[in-house]
This record gives structure tokens, C-alpha cells and sequence, in this order.
């Protein structure tokens, strides 16, 4: 039976939904295409497109295990059984105070995480409407110490990828007497490498609907190189 009293509170969630994904457009994605576009790789132009199908595709085929960890892991939902009007009234609140945090924040020129912001929002919903007690403080299932934790982990190794990656292409390619014939031939390689990467992510922690987890470990393999081999061709052919 549908509630229609509630229906005001689906429409203001469905706005800042728009106005929190305005500012990941702005403030997250701004801060990933920020080096292409600074270096002249990609015209703003070029950067809007991609951002805008490649957001979509992410969205779709490995966002579903993070929407679940965000709606799940973060407060416990069952406190709100007997009375789901105030988990979509604190839904929407959490979105309001993300949304409006992320905008301001652009604003004022600062990047910060859409992620930090929607989960410390929800916290602080969790806190609000039941106590501390209503949030999923520990490890256990994916909690906000897990979270936490990434938010620690993840730049350590992404700095060190980041590190290793440049200094093997500066003293193996840049710093050698033939760097440009190196640089077109290692080009491909980085493609492969990459659309490698990205693959996997998509089949081991992509959306359950696409069924993908359900593939043979030669399926997924075969999977992952052959669409890495394809994208290192069309490298090779418009490098």
C-alpha cells in the first residue's frame, strides 16, 4: 500500500540527489580530470564528455557493491523497522547535508570527497535518530571502521603505484637515448595494462544483476584479456 504523505519527502530526496550529483560532477570529477586537462591531454570539452559516459558506465556496472556497503553498512537499518518514515526523512537529510556541504565546498574552491561527505552524513543520521549505538562502528560486514580504513589505505597505495609507475617510465623511457620510439611502444602496454585492471574491478566487483561473478575462472580471464588486447590494438592503431 503506498504512503502518500510521504510523498514530498521521495520528491526533495530526488532534487538533492541531483544537487549531490552536480557536485561530484564539479568537485570529484573535476579533481580526476584536473591533470589531463591542466597538462592538455583532454580540452574541457572532451573531459565533460568523458567524465559524463564514463560516470554513467561506473555507476552502472560497479556501483552497486558501494551503494550497498553506503545503505547497509553504515547504520543499522533494522532500528527503523517499525517506523521507516524517519530513515527516509534521515536519508534526506543526510542528502541535504551532503549535497549542500559538497556545493559550498566547490564554491570556496576546496576538493573533498562526495564519499566523506554522504557517509559522514549518514552518521550522523545514525547518531541523531538512534544514538551512537545505531551505527555500525566495527569491522565486522563492511563497517564504518572498514571505511575508515580504506580512506587511510588508499592513498598509501595509490602514492606508491603512482611512484613505482613514475619513476619506471622516467629512467626506463624519458631518460634513455631512443625515449620516443620507447614512449610509442610502451604506450599500448600502459592501455593494456590499465583496461586489465579496470576489467577485473568490473567482473569480480561489478553489479550482482549483470551476473558476472557467476563466469568460470577461464571465462573471466579470457574476459579480461582479450578486452585488454582490444583496447591495446585500437592503442596501437591511433597512438
Amino acid at each position: 500500500m503506498p504512503y502518500h504523505q510521504y510523498d514530498y519527502i521521495f520528491a526533495l530526496g530526488i532534487i538533492f540527489a541531483f544537487a549531490d550529483s552536480y557536485g561530484i560532477g564539479a568537485n570529484d570529477v573535476a579533481n580526476s580530470f584536473a591533470t589531463s586537462v591542466g597538462s592538455r591531454s583532454l580540452t574541457l570539452g572532451q573531459a565533460v564528455i568523458l567524465a559524463t559516459v564514463m560516470e554513467f558506465v561506473g555507476a552502472v556496472s560497479a556501483g552497486a557493491r558501494v551503494t550497498s556497503t553506503i545503505r547497509n553498512n553504515i547504520i543499522d537499518i533494522n532500528l527503523f523497522k517499525n517506523d521507516p518514515a524517519v530513515l527516509m526523512l534521515g536519508m534526506l537529510c543526510a542528502l541535504v547535508g551532503s549535497s549542500v556541504w559538497v556545493l559550498g565546498a566547490t564554491k570556496l574552491r576546496f576538493p573533498v570527497s562526495t564519499t566523506h561527505s554522504i557517509i559522514g552524513a549518514i552518521i550522523g543520521v545514525g547518531i541523531a535518530a538512534g544514538g551512537t549505538d545505531a551505527v555500525k562502528w566495527g569491522w565486522k560486514g563492511n563497517g564504518v571502521a572498514t571505511v575508515f580504513a580504506s580512506w587511510g589505505i588508499a592513498p598509501l597505495v595509490s602514492g606508491g603505484f603512482a611512484a613505482v609507475l613514475y619513476l619506471g617510465t622516467k629512467f626506463g623511457i624519458m631518460e634513455r637515448q631512443n625515449s620516443t620510439m620507447l614512449a610509442l611502444w610502451s604506450g599500448p602496454f600502459f592501455f593494456f595494462t590499465t583496461t586489465a585492471i579496470l576489467t577485473m574491478v568490473i567482473v569480480y566487483k561489478g553489479s550482482p544483476n549483470l551476473g558476472l561473478d557467476k563466469l568460470s575462472g577461464q571465462t573471466t580471464a579470457l574476459a579480461i584479456v582479450l578486452t585488454a588486447l582490444v583496447v591495446g590494438i585500437l592503442a596501437i592503431l591511433f597512438w
